[in-house]
């Protein structure tokens, strides 16, 4: 269950709704320094498409400083056009400031209202992308976990999985080779995909293998992508300007398969489609085409410089902070300072026959539930089943130990203050009070699941 205060939302409305006024203010007055962004947009040469795409979409911007249900995408395109395009008709930093507020403000209303009207998940993945772009965590969205709340879900369309694993791998979260063989299906029958959902699992699939642990699945990568470049069509598109953008992206940045497709092509396709006001349709889909147009797109995002140590950068496990301990089934990471470490302990039986522990580090207020997936991952007794329900995941086997109600055999959750001792085990008092997915990890915390007969 979620629990975000209403103070929240209405606090960040009326931040918005101040530097709103305050913004308008000195623009009105002739004297102001503020007026960058009009005096820029009076200037400019608007040659070049991406120009006038840019100015069209900051006139589509509303006076809550937002563009509807595009604000996130065309926040995304803003800024990382703007990270290789200083041009002053680019939004100034205060105004980037206040469209971001109105974008926290959509997605705070978003997960209140979540139970009336679901969150899609690829709109909730285009969401925690933006926040990425914009060097904010959308591990920690005013103590929700938005990529913990993507991967709970059991995606069934190949296209909400494709938008969900990359927004996980563009914060950083753990991917697991499940997911990473689900994408390689998908990339490895091209043909039998639509583009922009073959396009969007390459995208991913390029992310991941940023990722010390699987560039050997660079390689993986070439087919799947030479597939979907031979599906460029005579006139330069891939059918539509959405899919040609999506797949521009895909194709960008990977080497030796110039031969199967023309990108020159592709661009002067998408520019005929350009409207006379610069636009591409709606503001959604002329900032894919600026994603696309540029040298950085969706994949681009878990590359951009926020001032964090990414740990990825070296291959050797040992100089960025990775270390397994001497003792069986314990890891630990402390490469990034904001990383708290819990402790994730396995007893079976009443009597305690079994007895196995992991620490894990993670962000603050990451979700028990994706820690019980990094566990899986480490190790084999960890890996678990469970069940989805509206109000969340019920774990109902660890380890091949699945629950027997017939015999009144359980997995009990606990959240404890110190390490679990089998020779005092703790009392029912302090069985977590909420399920794996609503429990978020603190520091000092220790976990325990206990297969006991009730």
């Amino acid at each position: 269950m979620l629990y975000l205060p209403l103070v929240v939302g209405f606090s960040l409305v009326a931040f918005g709704y101040t530097q709103d006024l305050e913004l308008q203010h000195s623009r009105a007055d002739p004297s102001s320094t503020t007026d960058s962004s009009n005096n820029a947009t009076t200037n400019v040469d608007y040659e070049s498409s991406m120009q006038r795409a840019l100015a069209w979409l900051i006139t589509q911007r509303d006076l809550h400083y937002g563009w509807h249900n595009d604000t996130p995408k065309v926040l995304m395109a803003l800024q990382l056009v703007q990270l290789e395009d200083s041009a002053s008709i680019l939004p100034t930093q205060l105004e980037i400031l206040l469209s971001t507020k109105q974008m926290e403000v959509e997605t705070v209303i978003l997960l209140w209202r979540h139970r009336e009207v679901p969150i899609t998940p690829p709109k909730l993945a285009i969401f925690a992308l933006a926040f990425n772009a914009l060097c904010q965590d959308p591990r920690q969205f005013h103590g929700h976990d938005l990529i913990g709340t993507l991967q709970h879900h059991e995606l069934v369309q190949d296209l909400d999985f494709g938008y969900a694993t990359l927004a996980a791998c563009s914060a950083k979260a753990h991917v697991r080779k499940k997911e990473i063989r689900r994408l390689l299906e998908i990339a490895n029958a091209a043909k039998s995909h639509n583009i922009d959902t073959v396009s969007v699992t390459i995208i991913a699939l390029k992310c991941i293998v940023k990722d010390h642990r699987h560039r050997n699945l660079q390689h993986s990568i070439r087919r799947p992508c030479i597939s979907l470049a031979r599906q460029q069509l005579t006139d330069g598109s891939f059918g539509n300007v959405y899919n040609t953008a999506i797949a521009m992206q895909a194709l960008n940045d990977i080497q030796d398969i110039n031969t199967y497709w023309n990108r020159t092509a592709a661009i002067l396709y998408i520019e005929s489609k350009q409207d006379p006001d610069g636009a591409f349709t709606d503001p959604g889909l002329t900032a894919e085409v600026l994603l696309a147009m540029s040298s950085k797109g969706l994949g681009a995002v878990r590359n951009l410089d926020c001032g964090r140590q990414d740990p990825d950068i070296d291959n050797h496990l040992m100089e960025f902070g990775v270390t397994k301990m001497a003792e069986p089934n314990v890891y630990y990471n402390d490469s990034d300072p904001r990383n708290i470490t819990v402790s994730y302990t396995l007893w079976m039986g009443t009597n305690i026959t079994e007895n196995h522990t992991v620490l894990i580090t993670a962000l603050r207020n990451t979700s028990f539930y994706s820690i019980m997936q990094m566990a899986a991952e480490m190790n084999p007794h960890f890996e678990f089943e469970s069940s989805e329900w509206p109000n969340g995941h019920y774990v109902h086997t660890l380890g091949g130990h699945k629950e027997e109600p017939m015999g009144y055999h359980y997995w009990l959750l606990y959240r404890l203050p110190e390490m679990p001792d089998p020779h005092a085990p703790p009392g029912n008092k302090l069985v977590a009070p909420v399920g794996v997915d609503d429990l978020l990890i603190e520091d000092g915390d220790h976990y325990l699941f206990w297969y006991k007969k009730l």
